[in-house]
């Protein structure tokens, strides 16, 4: 959908049109859901994240500047909606007790389309899974959007020397992790035909 096209649903939201929503709502959700579910620990939570984002959206829309990209600016909702969350979290955190918080994983419906399609895609996606939150959203912004270095740094509010040594950071684990995983195969495969 090209963007005159999509300024004319925005405005039908903004006029209270429950067809634009639906249209927007598909539109985004996809990409919404998967860079929620990358960066929140507790699958139970995406849905209630989502949803708080995209009221968030209803409200904050007739702000939006049309000359910045509706997806960059629908990223930015997404992670105040998300550090929001983890805010709330730690304070229930403190609050509870770790078992009790913890104890119920509620399966969640996702999206149609799967983010990763592949096993190798999805053993990437558990080694992200894996990474500290701040290189964690790096990586996911750079690679899964395609955003620039500049992009990241406006869109997190961090200088861009921090989004490039967090980059550097989270690749130079994920290739650590990758080639001991490798390197145990290898030896796997070893033992193995020397058995034989």
């Amino acid at each position: 959908m090209d963007n005159e096209q999509l300024n004319v649903w925005l405005d039908r939201l903004i006029d209270g049109d429950p067809d634009a929503f639906e249209v927007i709502y598909g539109m985004t959700k996809n990409k919404v859901y998967a860079t929620v579910a990358a960066l929140v620990a507790h699958p139970a939570d995406v849905n209630d994240i989502v949803s708080e984002i995209y009221y968030q959206l209803w409200r904050a829309l007739p702000g939006y500047d049309r000359a910045r990209p509706f997806l960059f600016w629908l990223n930015g909702i997404v992670l105040r909606q998300i550090s929001s969350w983890r805010r709330q979290l730690w304070r229930r955190f403190r609050l509870l007790e770790k078992k009790n918080r913890l104890s119920v994983e509620q399966h969640v419906e996702r999206p149609e389309e799967p983010v990763l399609e592949n096993e190798a895609q999805r053993e990437m996606q558990h080694l992200i899974n894996q990474l500290p939150f701040k290189l964690r959203i790096v990586i996911i912004y750079r690679f899964y959007y395609d955003f620039s270095h500049e992009q990241v740094a406006e869109l997190l509010q961090i200088p861009l020397g921090t989004v490039k040594s967090r980059n550097h950071l989270a690749l130079k684990q994920l290739r650590k992790w990758l080639d001991t995983q490798a390197n145990e195969e290898a030896g796997s495969e070893h033992v193995n035909l020397g058995r034989n």
